[in-house]
């Protein structure tokens, strides 16, 4: 239905967005909280009925310039609004952040078959505070310090712009954006890196970030990889003094050995006597029977006994298996 409010609402919506005759571009705003805005209105419309001023969709406050009242449709807006010089233009005082929005003004003549209006965009920025500095990953290889600083707010502020400045060297370097990535060799000249910050309405600038104070961990790593080379050789050294020293002493008594078996051979050779070798090798030597004169028996005096031989011993190959059995004589002297 035509006459129905939302279809009015969406209508006025519409109406307050595109304009109508004579309404001009958009005019683009900013102010900080806390702080004042205003709204400049010139209009050459001599005869003015009404001025009307609205927030997004919202009648803000209504102006009739022939003696009529100024209404503020809202209590808490009637000490922030204003009209400086006796004029048309807005003054908006106290800014919060929800003051950022579409501000429109319409002004009605008898003289204008349409109301003349004009749109304004206003952003309310908060002041920025000190920038905070985070240090990425850092890298430290052969004394070289290599990371990434990101520059940001705590807040997370709207429209932030980042620049840093890089101080320390013979020109001074500039970077565009929130990263800065850095190298920086120990024993170089020191430098000094600075974030600037800044948003439509304020800037602000970080603590001054030295590089050897930042990338102290690339002479600790140099010294440190020093110190655990040292750890790692000395015990590898010494281990390998010890062997050396065994094997020294393992080849000297090994040549000792040598040296003595060397002697006893030479001995050996030199009287064969002393040094007997093996079974296989013995010699015997063969000592000729001496040749004895058996006395002659004297009937007379001579006691002759009988021996008998056991069984046992019968075999005459029995006696090579018993060593223990004495040995017979074919006779025995008995005086």
């Amino acid at each position: 239905m035509a006459g129905s409010p939302t279809c009015s609402i969406l209508i006025y919506i519409l109406w307050q967005l595109t304009g109508s005759t004579a309404s001009g571009s958009v005019k683009e705003l900013v102010g900080s909280i806390d702080g004042a805005v205003t709204f400049p209105l010139k209009s050459e419309v001599k005869q003015i009925d009404s001025i009307v001023w609205t927030f997004n969709t919202t009648p803000l406050v209504t102006i009739q310039p022939e003696g009529g009242p100024m209404i503020v449709t809202q209590n808490r807006n009637k000490e922030r609004v204003d009209f400086p010089d006796g004029g048309y233009s807005l003054k908006l005082s106290k800014l919060k952040k929800n003051d950022s929005g579409i501000y429109n003004v319409e002004i009605y003549s008898s003289s204008l078959q349409d109301p003349f209006t004009r749109k304004y965009v206003l952003r309310v920025y908060e002041h920025l505070s000190k920038p905070k500095v985070i240090m990425g990953l850092q890298s430290n290889k052969n004394g070289t310090c290599v990371t990434n600083l990101t520059c940001c707010m705590e807040h997370g502020e709207e429209d932030v712009i980042y620049t840093w400045k890089a101080l320390g060297r013979v020109v001074n370097e500039s970077h565009n954006g929130s990263i800065l990535p850095i190298s920086w060799r120990w024993g170089e000249s020191d430098m000094t890196f600075i974030c600037i910050a800044r948003n439509p309405v304020s800037s602000n600038f970080s603590s001054p970030i030295l590089a050897r104070k930042l990338c102290e961990g690339a002479a600790d790593d140099s010294d440190s990889s020093m110190v655990l080379l040292c750890l790692l050789l000395v015990p590898l050294l010494l281990s390998l003094f010890v062997l050396g020293l065994f094997l020294w002493f393992l080849k000297r008594e090994t040549q000792e050995e040598s040296i003595e078996e060397k002697k006893r051979a030479d001995i050996c050779r030199e009287t064969p006597n002393i040094c007997p070798y093996s079974g296989e090798n013995t010699e015997y030597d063969t000592i000729p029977s001496t040749n004895r004169t058996i006395p002659m028996e004297d009937a007379a005096n001579t006691l002759y006994s009988t021996v008998e031989i056991p069984k046992k011993m019968e075999n005459p190959h029995s006696l090579l298996t018993m060593p223990d059995t004495p040995r017979l004589f074919a006779y025995e002297n008995v005086i």
